[in-house]
């Protein structure tokens, strides 16, 4: 065997047990603050339109703080603001209807903004997330049902990473959007699909 060959079967051998030892350490994660990735950070929303389906929604910018405490939940914080004029609806023209003072009034209330009271665990990986919902000017107590996906180190960005699944519904007319309910269903059904890295 050659120099060159020694020095790349040892250069392989050492970028193996690298990757061994980042698997290995995959699933420790510290507590701490853990930010939103952008990137894989959503919140969509479902509601009734005519009785005929339920149209979904989505508002891609999504940011804000996670305090992660991985052996006790009921330590933890959540911080998250929705920018509302990214609201995605697949149409141009219904997005600018919905971004208006008849709905949304995005130009008013540029953002919506979820801030965690209490965190009450109701199994080994989920949990009830208590906290306060400020839409349109109105604040409103709401309720969402989280699920813990997976913590440990992401393989690309090789960051320790956080991810997590909830759902609530709430009523829009208890933040004031009462337009066009014959048409427009009251009840909004939300998910949240996030990530969030510890930097």
């Amino acid at each position: 065997m050659t120099l060159s060959s020694r020095l790349l079967a040892a250069l392989g051998t050492v970028l193996l047990c690298v990757a061994a030892a980042s698997a290995t350490a995959a699933d420790v994660v510290p507590a701490g603050e853990y930010r939103l990735e952008p990137s894989h950070a959503s919140l969509l929303f479902k509601v009734d339109h005519l009785g005929f389906s339920r149209q979904v929604g989505r508002f891609p910018g999504v940011s804000g703080t996670i305090d992660f405490e991985p052996d006790d939940w009921t330590a933890g914080r959540v911080d998250v603001e929705i920018a509302i004029g990214s609201l995605w609806l697949g149409d141009t023209g219904w997005e600018r209807k919905m971004l208006s003072d008849d709905f949304f009034d995005a130009a008013a209330h540029p953002t919506a903004r979820f801030v965690s009271e209490r965190l009450e665990p109701t199994g080994e990986a989920t949990a009830r997330l208590h906290g306060q919902l400020s839409l349109l000017g109105a604040t409103r107590p709401v309720v969402l049902e989280v699920t813990r996906n997976r913590i440990g180190r992401n393989t690309f960005n090789l960051k320790q990473t956080a991810g997590f699944s909830a759902r609530t519904t709430i009523r829009r007319s208890d933040f004031g959007m009462t337009r066009m309910k014959a048409a427009v269903g009251d009840e909004v059904e939300i998910l949240l699909e996030i990530e969030a890295i510890r930097d």
